[in-house]
């Protein structure tokens, strides 16, 4: 049976979040991971934008056959629900095409509108109404989003809750609940949905979040899940409010019991370390102001806990006193950010013998060769403009930083969202998309001139699957889940076959056959043997 591997996804997040702050917290039965949070599965089907269904949970690992598994951990950031200015004439007439477009005149929205047309200057309103928008929007539990705004979400605590939640049911062999949210448990009955819906709603099976590569071999010898634990933005050792714990905290992390494999430095909101790369549209700066450190370089604080997830002293050397090494992942750090990783950590590194890989755990390619065309550009990124069909934000590599992988043996996930792709309304077959933005990255290997022969002859080794499902993102449409994969795969193939030959050192059938095998899970399981 064929095995997938995911370098970027959140499977257990859509449980955490219904289960957290309810009577169910605590209770090993309820309270897993393996608690599915029933679809909506019109919307599953046709690859919508994956609010109201699950991308990734244990089932859909289990039977789709995703056995190598790159948990993310993410304490949601505040920034969601603090937006920038707020013209009220323009909040209203956003409502007004929400409610239009999507629900229709009965919707909340419309009443929403009628409150603001009374209200002038009203802050707190326009708070609650944030919240209100957020949760109707990523279908998440209000109560969740009120604790994200109040005074008592604390991103740290919050980081080892989701870490016990996960942990909690590895290694134990479990059947799976299924949870129905809101009134439609009045009337849906859970034997006859995992009757009508078993791939997405019936599994027993086990997942074991692993210690170190010895235990992943020997899980994935064992046909079990085997996750590997990673982060998602520095902001959840509590950058916003204990930026002088950062040092502690880093240490404190890496004598888990169950390390984590890297971290992504930045995501969407100013971490107080790194610039954070430009990531949501400006049609939705009105809920979410993330200008604030937004596509600026590493300072001070934020080289020093570089240097100290990665055990280098101040002279770059590596210092086992540090303890073990948590790799960096580059995805949603702004360009600027990233040209100080490689001119500061990574060339250095690599002229001292020690090669530091270079993580992408979830990007598409932005279309521009070299990232000072990148940091160029990033002040003029819009919602509408593409270069070369390719999403031109810095948020997505260039040609520079796909060298960067090669040159340090690193790994790159490509990412399944249609808007990083370069696609933005459902326009252009899935697997066209992903294939556009794999073979350019390729290219840009293949007419490089900083890498020799051996380098290029192994250019689709540098490839993996970085999904971000559970990431509320918009999926590619053929492949909005993992129990899609093997569709995949096969979508690959046939598009690694249109260009079989020795330009692309594709020079047979097994050649073909070994690429997309690589691509979809041998070239991550490799990656992890060299460096868990």
């Amino acid at each position: 049976m064929k095995k997938y591997a995911d370098l970027h996804c959140h499977p257990h997040s859509r449980a955490f979040h219904w289960m957290r702050h309810t009577k169910r917290e605590g209770k090993p039965v309820t309270y897993s991971p393996w608690n599915i949070i029933l679809s909506n599965f019109k919307k599953q089907e046709k690859g919508k934008r994956a609010f109201s269904y699950s991308q990734c949970d244990p089932v859909k690992l289990w039977n789709g056959e995703t056995k190598l598994v790159f948990a993310s951990l993410y304490p949601f950031e505040k920034g969601f629900y603090k937006g920038g200015e707020i013209d009220q004439n323009k909040l209203i007439r956003i409502l007004d095409i929400l409610s239009t477009t999507w629900f229709g005149f009965l919707n909340p929205l419309r009443w929403l509108q009628v409150a603001f047309a009374m209200v002038t200057g009203a802050p707190t309103v326009l708070k609650v109404a944030r919240a209100f928008l957020q949760s109707l929007l990523m279908r998440m539990p209000l109560r969740r989003i009120k604790y994200f705004i109040s005074s008592e979400y604390d991103y740290y605590e919050e980081l080892l809750k989701e870490r016990d939640f996960l942990i909690s049911r590895s290694g134990v062999e479990t059947k799976n609940q299924i949870h129905i949210p809101g009134i439609r448990r009045l009337y849906k009955r859970v034997k006859k949905l995992r009757k009508k819906y078993p791939e997405s709603l019936d599994a027993t099976g086990t997942y074991i979040v692993c210690e170190n590569y010895q235990e992943v071999s020997k899980t994935l010898a064992d046909n079990q899940i085997a996750m590997v634990l990673t982060i998602e933005g520095l902001h959840a050792l509590g950058t916003d409010n204990n930026l002088e714990l950062i040092e502690e905290r880093i240490m404190s992390l890496k004598a888990w019991s169950k390390p984590v494999f890297f971290i992504t430095i930045a995501h969407h909101f100013n971490n107080y370390l790194c610039g954070h790369a430009h990531s949501i549209p400006n049609a939705l700066k009105i809920l979410s102001d993330q200008t604030d450190g937004m596509n600026e370089s590493v300072n001070t604080k934020g080289a020093k806990a570089i240097r100290l997830l990665l055990s280098l002293n101040d002279q770059l050397d590596r210092d086992v006193s540090l303890g073990r090494r948590v790799l960096v992942d580059l995805k949603h750090t702004a360009a600027k950010s990233r040209k100080w990783y490689y001119d500061h950590i990574v060339s250095p590194c690599l002229q001292k013998g020690d090669r530091v890989p270079v993580v992408l755990s979830h990007v598409g390619y932005s279309g521009w060769q070299s990232l000072d065309e990148t940091i160029n550009y990033s002040s003029q990124e819009n919602d509408h403009d593409l270069k070369d069909g390719f999403y031109p934000w810095n948020i997505n590599v260039c040609s520079e930083d796909i060298i960067w992988v090669v040159k340090t043996g690193g790994l790159i996930g490509v990412c399944f969202d249609q808007r990083i792709l370069g696609d933005k309304k459902d326009k252009v077959n899935s697997i066209d998309l992903i294939w556009k933005n794999m073979k350019a990255m390729v290219d840009a290997i293949l007419q490089s001139n900083e890498l020799n022969d051996d380098q290029k002859s192994t250019c689709w080794e540098y490839f993996t699957l970085g999904t971000d499902f559970e990431g509320y993102i918009d999926p590619t449409q053929d492949y909005s889940n993992s129990l899609l994969f093997d569709d995949f795969e096969n979508d690959l193939i046939d598009k690694l076959k249109s260009i079989q030959g020795s330009d692309y050192f594709l020079h047979s059938d097994q050649k073909v056959q070994d690429a997309a095998r690589g691509i979809c899970f041998e070239n991550a399981h490799r990656f992890l043997k060299e460096h868990f």
